[in-house]
């Protein structure tokens, strides 16, 4: 049940957010719209607002379309009046053709950049460094992990990404972590010759890593008549660095207030001021009375925390689309309406932010796609226009016709085959 509400929750929204886009700028421009639909075959619900544009919730659930005239329509065609055949989409300037076109991708990256945004005013500010404990070397230790093959690595997911790219090449690759107790630099040598990842499995589980993010640190609690509050500390000072080292994570300050028998020099942030507060050393058992906790996220740091997520997820995407495309990534990897409705299913029960984390890389997912230089896509129909502003005429109908009903196949072909991959995990 979570997993059909899932599903039609993420596709009413994505798919309507994605025909709004194409839909809005059409209007911008004052085109001529026919339809708007939401799914495909026989209308279960239709209304027409005052423009007489027809809009519908269709029996289908698996797309939707913005319908605009089309002069090869020559009987509904003819019924228009000069003026009315002016604001036809086929007789627009390709500048506008093609902004209407894309504008259903990009809708999509909006969407996606909102609710990461949004996102981000739930979350701890991050650190640029991933804690982790590595079982091939010592699980009962943390480490940071600083690369993999010299791509530098800052958060869980370029990790995850980064090894999920893998996939595809031969030999060895090296993954550098950092021992912060020991201060010294280790390195794991990995073959990923036929790598090939279980269904489920996260490729860091995959290598013995046990990820997890890292945060911003700030003094979250100080205790009456503590060592802590006798030298200054205050609920809410940003720590910024430790005897001279900068300190970006939960983790690199939890091990520097945890040593013993050494006086530290803290400099903190409170209020938009900078200075520095001595802790005379202590003795192991002893406390000096306060408590780390992450920094929040501001409406500015959720901004970027948003644009960040939405370029991180948009670069990858095509970067898997292209991998899959190639043959480097197997179609195996590829997911369908059965796949997504289960994430879906269980991100909801998991709570909003997994299931709004899930709406923004999906958004993502389906803008990319929509990209793909395939005819009955949106890519295609931006490639068409290219292609007859740059030979200067139209493309005949029939060929037309012809790589439409290709792309069509081809997707079909696609459609099922996710389909039976889906099928195929859960039995």
């Amino acid at each position: 049940m979570y997993a059909l509400i899932g599903a039609l929750t993420l596709f009413l929204i994505l798919v309507t957010f994605h025909e709004y886009g194409h839909y809005s700028v059409a209007r911008y421009f004052k085109i001529k719209i026919i339809k708007f639909s939401i799914g495909f075959g026989p209308d279960l619900y239709k209304w027409k607002n005052k423009d007489d544009v027809r809009f519908s919730l269709s029996a289908i659930p698996f797309g939707g379309y913005v319908a605009f005239h089309d002069p090869a329509d020559k009987e509904n065609y003819s019924k228009l009046n000069p003026e009315e055949k002016k604001y036809v989409l086929a007789n627009r300037p390709a500048l506008e053709r093609s902004l209407v076109v894309l504008a259903g991708p990009i809708y999509n990256f909006i969407l996606a950049f909102f609710v990461f945004t949004f996102v981000g005013l739930f979350i701890p500010k991050q650190s640029d460094m991933v804690s982790a404990q590595v079982a091939e070397i010592d699980e009962q230790k943390f480490y940071e992990v600083v690369a993999v093959n010299n791509i530098e690595i800052d958060s869980v997911q370029s990790l995850e990404i980064e090894l999920l790219n893998l996939t595809g090449l031969t030999g060895n690759i090296e993954i550098e972590l950092f021992d912060y107790k020991d201060q010294n630099q280790i390195y794991l040598n990995k073959d990923v010759t036929d790598l090939k990842f279980e269904e489920g499995q996260s490729p860091s589980k995959f290598f013995g890593i046990l990820p997890f993010p890292d945060f911003k640190p700030r003094i979250e609690y100080v205790e009456n008549e503590s060592t802590a509050e006798l030298v200054g500390f205050s609920a809410g000072d940003k720590i910024i660095s430790i005897n001279q080292e900068s300190i970006s994570s939960m983790y690199q300050a939890t091990t520097a207030l945890n040593t013993y028998g050494q006086q530290l020099a803290v400099s903190i942030e409170r209020d938009g001021k900078s200075f520095s507060i001595s802790l005379p050393s202590k003795q192991e058992g002893t406390s000096y009375g306060l408590r780390l906790g992450p920094e929040p996220n501001s409406l500015s740091t959720s901004v970027v925390f948003g644009f960040y997520q939405t370029i991180f997820w948009i670069k990858n995407t095509f970067k898997f689309l292209f991998k899959t495309l190639n043959g480097t990534m197997g179609f195996e990897n590829l997911s369908g309406p059965v796949g997504i409705a289960k994430v879906a299913g269980d991100s909801l029960v998991s709570g909003l932010i997994p299931f709004l984390l899930l709406l923004g890389i999906l958004s993502i997912s389906l803008g990319a796609f929509n990209l793909l230089p395939l005819p009955m896509l949106d890519g295609g129909q931006f490639l068409f226009i290219l292609v007859e502003k740059l030979k200067g005429s139209p493309i005949s109908l029939k060929l037309k016709a012809a790589l439409m009903n290709l792309s069509f196949l081809l997707v079909l072909t696609l459609f099922v085959f996710v389909m039976m991959n889906d099928i195929a995990r859960i039995i």
